[in-house]
Order: structure tokens, then C-alpha cells, then sequence
């Protein structure tokens, strides 16, 4: 794991991760436009703990926007959990990283915290589209596995963004330290 860690410390890694997450972000949002105005979205379906309000929300949605959902699903959120992943992993990486010195257990282990949430991500996922073969018959267990991992992620991917504003305020201090002001 350190050597991903010191081979993603890379300002290029940032900025490759930081493409794709916009560009799944807009490919998102052109899928959403299926869904009707004023429907749940899909984190309230992420979010359903329940079979009647998962029923519900993909009732809502009508078959048009189950389908939409479904191909953005497969075709643009079976990567995207590896580009936010490679996107905080790698701006946790390049904020901690120290030249010349091995990496801190601490630095390690936050940078590995935005893979587990990528690994939730596609659980979710892959119980969502199981889930959706069949909305007439769905898993009281499945829908709440799902959303568990959802909700997990979800906290995860908050926690990641305090860690990296965290480590961006401790860098900003220093040079400020360093400067003399």
C-alpha cells in the first residue's frame, strides 16, 4: 500500500481523478434528465432501508427512469467510485506526502479509507441492479445491505473530505509558519 501511496502523491493523479469525477458528474446528471421532475433522486434511493420505499421511489420513477438509472449504474457508476477514490486517496497522498520519509501509519490509513468506500459503492450497486430484475419480488434484506453500504459510503466519502481539508489547512499553516507570519 505505501507504494501506491507514494506513486499517487502526484499532483497529475489529482488532476486525472479530478476529470473523471466531473466527467461522471455530468454523464450523471444527462441520466438523471429521465427521471420526472420532482421525484426522489437516487440518493433518497440509496437511502431507502425499506422494500416499500424503495418500491415507491422507483414507482415514481416510472419505467423510463428505472432504465436510466440502471444504465448509469452500469456504465458510469461501475467506475466512478474509482475516480473519487483515486481522487481523495491521491490529494490525502500529495497533502501528507514528505520526501525522503517513510509514510506515517495515520497518513497510510486515511488513504486507504476512500477505497472502502468505493468497495461499498459497488455492493451497493450490484445489489441495486439485482434488486431491480425483479421490483415486484424485492429482499426486505437486500434493500437494507444496500442501503447500509450506502449510508456507510456516504459517511465515509464525508469523512474524506474532512481529512483532505484537515491536511490542506495543516499545509497552508505551515507555510504561513515557515513565512514568519
Amino acid at each position: 500500500m505505501e507504494r501506491l501511496y507514494q506513486k499517487m502523491a502526484r499532483a497529475p493523479v489529482v488532476g486525472l481523478a479530478l476529470v473523471l469525477s466531473v466527467v461522471a458528474f455530468v454523464a450523471f446528471a444527462y441520466f438523471d434528465q429521465a427521471r420526472p421532475p420532482g421525484t426522489p433522486g437516487v440518493v433518497a434511493l440509496q437511502l431507502a432501508f425499506s422494500t416499500d420505499t424503495f418500491h415507491h421511489i422507483i414507482a415514481l420513477w416510472g419505467a423510463a427512469g428505472v432504465q436510466a438509472y440502471q444504465v448509469s449504474t452500469l456504465y458510469v457508476d461501475s467506475w466512478f467510485p474509482i475516480s473519487y477514490a483515486l481522487l481523495f486517496a491521491s490529494l490525502i497522498a500529495v497533502l501528507t506526502h514528505k520526501p525522503g520519509k517513510a509514510v506515517s501509519k495515520s497518513h497510510l490509513a486515511f488513504f486507504v479509507v476512500p477505497f472502502v468506500a468505493m468497495l461499498l459503492d459497488w455492493i451497493e450497486n450490484a445489489l441495486h441492479l439485482v434488486l431491480l430484475r425483479d421490483p415486484s419480488h424485492l429482499s426486505p434484506s437486500l434493500v437494507l445491505i444496500a442501503s447500509v453500504a450506502a449510508a456507510v459510503k456516504w459517511g465515509i466519502i464525508a469523512f474524506s473530505i474532512l481529512v483532505v481539508l484537515y491536511f490542506f489547512a495543516q499545509r497552508i499553516r505551515a507555510r504561513l509558519v515557515r513565512r514568519g507570519t
